[in-house]
Order: structure tokens, then C-alpha cells, then sequence
């Protein structure tokens, strides 16, 4: 079983870079210029192109992705013996991957995270990670209903799946 697995996720990533670039590729086809003469044309910019559907699900994953994990490294810094928190930072990374490659490159730099204040007390920061962690299990819930591929939609149900299995650890 791992390894058809394995096959989805590589597929879906395929299919979905596949959907973001012709998405891109044909926005891009739409632009104008209203018929000018190349030579005496303006020298102003192409309006950037939207982002596919698909790819604009992928970029807002990612940047939830990203920012749960960034809280986690700042919990985990705090508060190391904190159990879980190993496993929940793993899974994030693999869920990045997962993503990274289907962003744009001008759309990853939205996806940075912002800093995450980790409250002094122990039991405090253990249950605003955990809320956390659930707002990002219900994001990824709400994203995979969006997802036009079948694929992809299935693999953001997963990863929500696998956060919600990981919530548990967290006491």
C-alpha cells in the first residue's frame, strides 16, 4: 500500500503543476495589446495573470501549511519536551513538499509565515498549538471541497487526515 501511496501524491503533483501551468499558459494567451503597432506600443508590464483555481487551493494550503509549521518550531523551541511535536513537524514538512512544487515561485514568497508568539505556560501554548492545528486540519478539510482534481482534493483530505491524527498527541 505504501507504495501506491507514494503514487498518488507524485501523480497528483504532476497533474496539478501540469493544471497551474497551462492555467497560467492560457491567461497569459488572453492578454492584449488592442492591435498596436509593436514598435509604438507602451513599455508597461503585462498584467500578472490569476492563478489557476487549483493552483490559487494549492498556494492557500501551502501558506496554512507553513504557518502551523512555523508554530510548532517556535513550541518546540520553548517547550522541546513538549511530546508530538516531533511527529507534527515532520508531517508538515512532508506536507510541504507535497505543495511547494505546484506554487508559482511569485506566489510562494505569500506563503511565508508570519512569527508565532508562544505563550510563556506550558498548558497554554500545548492547547493554542492544538487549535491550531485543528484550524489547519478544517482549512485543508474546506480547501479539498475547492479542489477541482479529484487527486488533489483526495490529498488535502489526507493531510487533514493525518493532522487530525497527529491531535491527539498533543494531549
Amino acid at each position: 500500500m505504501p507504495n501506491s501511496r507514494v503514487a498518488a501524491v507524485a501523480l497528483t503533483r504532476r497533474s496539478l503543476i501540469a493544471a497551474g501551468t497551462a492555467g497560467l499558459l492560457l491567461s497569459g494567451c488572453a492578454a492584449s495589446d488592442g492591435g498596436a503597432d509593436p514598435a509604438t506600443r507602451s513599455d508597461r508590464p503585462e498584467p500578472t495573470p490569476s492563478l489557476a483555481p487549483d493552483v490559487a487551493v494549492a498556494t492557500t494550503a501551502l501558506a496554512e501549511i507553513r504557518a502551523t509549521a512555523a508554530a510548532v518550531a517556535a513550541t518546540a523551541a520553548r517547550f522541546p519536551d513538549l511530546p508530538g511535536l516531533a511527529a507534527l513537524s515532520s508531517m508538515h514538512r512532508a506536507h510541504e513538499a507535497s505543495l511547494v512544487e505546484a506554487v508559482p515561485e511569485r506566489a510562494r514568497s505569500s506563503a511565508a509565515p508570519t512569527p508565532y508568539a508562544v505563550p510563556q505556560r506550558r498548558p497554554l501554548a500545548q492547547r493554542r498549538l492544538a487549535a491550531g492545528e485543528q484550524r489547519l486540519h478544517d482549512t485543508l478539510d474546506a480547501l479539498a471541497l475547492r479542489a477541482q482534481s479529484g487527486d488533489f482534493a483526495r490529498l488535502l483530505a489526507a493531510m487533514g487526515a493525518g493532522i487530525a491524527v497527529r491531535l491527539g498527541d498533543l494531549g
